[in-house]
């Protein structure tokens, strides 16, 4: 018989959660200092050795396709493997393909687009371990503010990753680029020695994702309220990725830009936790998303670098405010159950991985036959249509606070 999986979640006690915080935290920076030092670095790696913005777009639209394909799979193998091994696995896939890369017969666009496809087998594990973990040791009056920590930790391997490995990139150093990417991964495995070993007392079940008495219809009707912020974070993260795959390439102060970015996001991530908690997430929703499109709009003067940096501060401050607040909307309307956390942490990280791959697919076309001027000015229309749509979308099923 299937074990119940109604119950409400209770945190771990105090030094479990304790050892447990700092090993989330030992993982989150690893695991996303990795991603962000070749999330840039790659696309330009496959351009330099024959490669268009097409070939360019895949390499991150693989990326996003393969950590999507994994990420549904993620209660399963955390109920079979436990925090620990799980988390170990992830930092493997992500960080030895980047060993495979510094060979010269994998320079090619199949073999760096076969690597990164392992590399989002071990990133869609990660990601959705990290949302999931951090939700688990934390009560929902705290939730805000800890996915708030949680997000700077994301925030500052990104200022630290991504002009970093861009910087590399521009340099030709791409083989130092491919070592720093797994060193960082291997403090994933790392982290990981902060959890215990096997499946943790309150686990959910294997069909995690499906909340009990809707395995007739497991995802749609358990999806349904969370519709509303799964649009608009959808619509965000297909607006990061045209903004960290094709700025690089299109303006000159993109290093800077980045940094700018990342910067913001991180400020933005730890000072919007509170409010979310204080105020719900849908006040703070529409400022951020507005401030997110018009900072995308400012890729379109790629030749002035004051617009590229200022644009790039205001989407990365925005962007920050997004992530929050749509986290805690979603696992909100989802509930506070092992199964409730485990479908808000999934569906979250597929609409963050699923935007971004698009975002990067459909930019290389774009950006092909109307340049800047008309791909960063679309992407903001996005942004701008998407909270229109999310706000339509979830008067319909009910509101969220």
């Amino acid at each position: 018989m299937t074990p119940s999986v109604t119950a409400v979640h209770r945190p771990p006690p105090a030094t479990v959660r304790r050892r447990a915080v700092a090993g989330t935290m030992t993982a989150a920076f690893g695991g996303f200092a990795s991603f962000n030092l070749l999330l840039s670095a790659v696309p330009a790696y496959a351009v330099r050795n024959g490669a268009g913005p097409v070939g360019a777009g895949a390499v991150t639209g693989v990326l996003m396709a393969t950590t999507m394909v994994v990420q549904p799979l993620t209660p399963r193998l955390f109920a079979r493997l436990g925090r620990r091994r799980s988390l170990a696995l992830a930092g493997a896939l992500l960080g030895l393909p980047c060993l495979v890369m510094l060979f010269p017969a994998a320079s090619g666009l199949a073999p760096v687009i076969a690597s990164t496809a392992v590399r989002g087998l071990g990133f869609g594990v990660f990601v959705v371990a990290g949302v999931t973990f951090t939700a688990e040791l934390f009560p929902p009056s705290a939730r805000g503010r800890a996915i708030g920590w949680y997000g700077a930790v994301v925030g500052a391997a990104g200022i630290l990753g991504a002009p970093l490995g861009l910087t590399l990139a521009r340099q030709g150093a791409y083989p130092g680029d491919f070592v720093l990417a797994a060193a960082t991964a291997a403090l994933v495995v790392a982290g990981s020695l902060g959890f215990p070993q096997g499946p943790p007392a309150a686990a959910a079940p294997a069909d995690i994702a499906a909340p009990a008495g809707r395995r007739t219809r497991p995802v749609r009707g358990a999806l349904r309220p969370l519709a509303g912020p799964l649009l608009v974070e959808g619509a965000t993260t297909i607006a990061y990725g045209v903004v960290f795959t094709f700025l690089p390439l299109t303006a000159s102060a993109a290093p800077g830009a980045l940094l700018a970015a990342q910067v913001a996001s991180l400020l933005a991530r730890l000072g919007s936790g509170r409010l979310v908690d204080r105020h719900g997430g849908r006040r703070v929703l529409g400022p951020a998303v507005l401030t997110a499109a018009l900072g995308a709009a400012a890729g379109a003067a790629p030749h002035h670098p004051a617009i590229v940096l200022a644009g790039s501060a205001l989407f990365g401050a925005g962007f920050g405010v997004i992530q929050n607040a749509t986290l805690v909307l979603i696992m909100r309307a989802a509930g506070d159950t092992p199964a409730g956390l485990g479908l808000a942490s999934v569906s979250w990280n597929l609409a963050f991985d699923g935007g971004t791959g698009l975002g990067a697919l459909a930019g290389g076309p774009l950006l092909a036959l109307g340049g800047p001027a008309a791909l960063f000015p679309a992407t903001a229309a996005l942004l701008a249509a998407s909270l229109l749509a999310g706000r339509t979308r979830a008067a319909g099923v009910g509101a969220v606070p």
